[in-house]
């Protein structure tokens, strides 16, 4: 029994070493802008909306960001789906409303900002992004398509959503921010896990790896390289410092 404690917990240090030590951003970061337009990498291409894309719904990371000089300067995040809980937004420290930055409109600015990652591809030519995001639009863009799976993985796990990019819009109740865009994930299809291009050489559903064949977890780190994790249990989840 002891050994296979061991064993066990050997297993789960080095699952979230690897996945920790991955790049911050796989692929092409792609972003969603106020104005309604999903854009990736540093030239900012537009993709456009009804672009078919799978999503690694293994990869999905929720968590907080803090950023300072318009510069991530820590994350706190960890993946769904081993059961991440982020800590409360009051353990975080920087709770001095003083000291933040302010919105061009006056109101205190978290350096705090919940954040969720999420890596998708192209079924056209199998280009990878990283789908960032803080904004409420993308987390609950995000939150639908995480129900959905979450549905369908119990009758048919090794599957992932294929999914469309589309545009939702509301008016504000305050009329001087106008209408507001947010994104919309529209889940079309789905395909088998194992037909995706891996994520950075990960096996794929038909390799023996002894992790059930998903692709490697890619999970933000800071800059400069993440200092040791520390994993600590809480109602049987993990949370993780990187």
């Amino acid at each position: 029994m002891a050994n296979q404690v061991a064993k066990a917990t050997q297993n789960f240090f080095e699952r979230y070493g690897e996945a920790a030590t991955q790049r911050n951003i796989v692929g092409r970061l792609l972003k969603f802008n106020k104005f309604g337009e999903f854009r990736a990498g540093q030239e900012e291409e537009e993709i456009k909306r009804g672009t078919a894309l799978a999503a690694y719904m293994p990869s999905l990371a929720v968590g907080y960001v803090r950023w300072e000089d318009s510069k991530p300067a820590e994350i706190i995040m960890g993946p769904v789906g081993e059961g991440f809980v982020p800590p409360p937004r009051s353990e975080l420290g920087h709770l001095d409303q003083s000291k933040w930055d302010t919105f061009d409109d006056g109101r205190p600015r978290d350096p705090w900002q919940r954040s969720n990652s999420l890596i998708l591809v192209d079924l056209e030519d199998e280009e990878l992004f990283t789908f960032n995001t803080s904004s409420k639009g993308g987390r609950s863009a995000i939150g639908e398509l995480a129900k959905v799976h979450g549905k369908h993985i119990g009758r048919k796990p090794d599957e992932v959503p294929i999914i469309e990019l589309d545009v939702g819009s509301y008016q504000h109740r305050n009329r001087s921010f106008g209408e507001i865009r947010f994104p919309i994930f529209k889940v079309t299809g789905w395909i088998s896990i194992d037909k995706l291009p891996p994520i950075d050489g990960a096996p794929t559903a038909g390799d023996d790896d002894g992790n059930g064949g998903e692709p490697a977890l890619a999970l933000p780190e800071p800059e400069p390289a993440p200092k040791p994790a520390v994993a600590k249990p809480a109602k049987q989840t993990a949370r993780y410092k990187i």
